[in-house]
């Protein structure tokens, strides 16, 4: 039972909180807008973690008390997400204007689903307060004192790399990766 719990403590998001970090989050270019994706913290199907995609594009994951957001220029956009079948939620966004798309977890036939649903500001951040910061744009109080970073000033968090390496923040965990957790033998 202790197995378990140590194995589904490590599905949860880790990083600066909504509260910490939602001061640095940059201000929205002329002509685009924002959809921030969180999901709750919950032990319904925690260790269920599939990406979401918009319009295709991989843009983050459905991680347990986790949250990113992405800018789009305003236009209509499909975000996906798949486990036994694909969950689709449709946003119509606006120039200035941002969405707020929370998933969660729930029963399937073999293994869970995600379901979406757009939720107003009013109810979205407070849910958000204690969530982790799961993007990839740098964010916090380096990024708010304007240290600079790898990251493109003025872009959207960019999706992972579908080729990336061990220790990227892909997602993915190869075996390299778990060997790196083993004791050495002599």
């Amino acid at each position: 039972m202790l197995l378990g719990v140590l194995l589904l403590a490590g599905c949860a998001a880790t990083g600066a909180q909504y509260s910490e970090v939602a001061s640095s989050i940059p201000t929205l270019r002329p002509g685009d807008g924002r959809i921030y994706f969180y999901r709750s913290s919950s032990m319904m199907g925690a260790a269920i973690q599939p990406e979401i995609q918009l319009d295709g594009v991989v843009v983050g994951k459905s991680q347990p008390g986790s949250f990113f957001y992405v800018d789009r220029p305003a236009g209509v956009y499909a975000a996906t997400a798949t486990t036994e079948v694909e969950s689709r939620i449709v946003i119509d966004l606006k120039p200035g204007e941002t969405h707020y798309v929370s998933s969660s977890i729930t029963m399937g036939l073999l293994v869970g689903r995600v379901s979406f649903s757009l939720q107003p500001e009013i109810t979205a951040k407070p849910e958000m307060s204690s969530l982790a910061y799961t993007g990839i744009a740098p964010l916090g109080p380096a990024a708010a004192r304007g240290v600079p970073s790898t990251a493109n000033p003025g872009a959207s968090p960019a999706a992972p790399s579908a080729t990336a390496t061990p220790g990227s923040r892909s997602g993915r965990v190869s075996m390299d990766d778990l060997r790196g957790l083993l004791p050495k033998t002599p």
